[in-house]
């Protein structure tokens, strides 16, 4: 079902320009940035549409489909996604979603291209910094004392910074398709840890090749992929859930606890303790 455009969207040729759509909890409004808790219902479909601004997207809880220049990502709770303007896509609600929504005025993106490349592609935002921004935001956002605005500019300025740090450095956009196959399957099994040998097989390659040409577009050693996807995952569990630290170990896939909290603060400079604690 299509959805009732509101008052702020219009129809712009074939396809509508549009606000966020779903069911406004809170609002608040900081220089250069304009922040919604927005409620979508179960089942809830948006068409072909796409936003005058760009937009971050950071999913507190539930599931959507999001479909976009010949993609479809399914996003999740703990998920970063970034959407930058004019951008054509469609979403389908595959649960009751609640998410944070930020507008970014096109003056701040402008002012971040005088210093550094900027987001210019639609997707998720990986990066624990990042990941780790975005619940402070959220934290923030509900904070009622008068420094929070300041803060929350703060850190939408720094999750832009991390992000765009990202774009300089080799990445997947040039990657063979056998290699972002093969990207693909660890994003789906990271937590399996599936072998070197089953990962060249896929690709059809020598193991050696895959290695080597991982490093090369991604940036870091299928190694260093998996357990950063760990100790994001972790990130998550942590903040959501009240599961047993030693259960979240197991769960993320480290031998015990105590490797898990070795790892954890190597990544995030935290303990997974004091993690929590600041999470809550």
């Amino acid at each position: 079902m299509l959805s009732t455009l509101s008052p702020r969207e219009q129809f712009i040729g074939p396809y509508p320009v549009t606000g966020t759509s779903g069911a406004i909890l809170r609002r608040r409004e900081i220089a250069g940035f304009s922040i919604t808790e927005s409620l979508y219902r179960d089942g809830m479909y948006l068409a072909k549409h796409y936003h005058k601004d760009a937009y971050l997207s950071f999913i507190l809880s539930g599931e959507y489909a999001e479909s976009y220049a010949g993609a479809k990502s399914t996003c999740g709770q703990g998920s970063l996604r970034f959407l930058p303007p004019s951008e054509l896509h469609e979403n389908q609600y595959l649960s009751e979603v609640r998410s944070l929504i930020v507008r970014i005025e096109p003056a701040i993106l402008s002012r971040l291209r005088e210093h550094a490349a900027v987001l210019s592609r639609p997707g998720e935002v990986h990066g624990l910094a990042s990941t780790w921004l975005a619940g402070r935001l959220q934290r923030e956002f509900m904070a009622e004392d008068d420094i929070a605005g300041l803060a929350i500019e703060g850190i939408l300025l720094e999750i832009l910074a991390e992000s765009a740090r990202s774009i300089g450095q080799p990445d997947g956009g040039r990657a063979p398709r056998w290699l972002k196959r093969v990207r693909e399957m660890l994003e789906e099994s990271y937590l399996s840890s599936p072998s070197l040998t089953e990962l060249a097989s896929l690709a059809g390659v020598h193991q050696v090749h895959l290695s080597r040409e991982f490093r090369k577009h991604y940036n870091c050693t299928i190694g260093e992929f998996i357990r950063k996807r760990r100790v994001e995952h972790a990130c998550s569990l942590l903040s959501h859930s009240e599961a047993p630290l030693s259960e979240i170990a197991l769960t993320c896939g480290f031998s015990d606890q105590s490797h898990f909290s070795a790892m954890f603060k190597t990544h995030i400079g935290l303990t997974p303790a004091k993690f929590r604690e600041m999470s809550s």
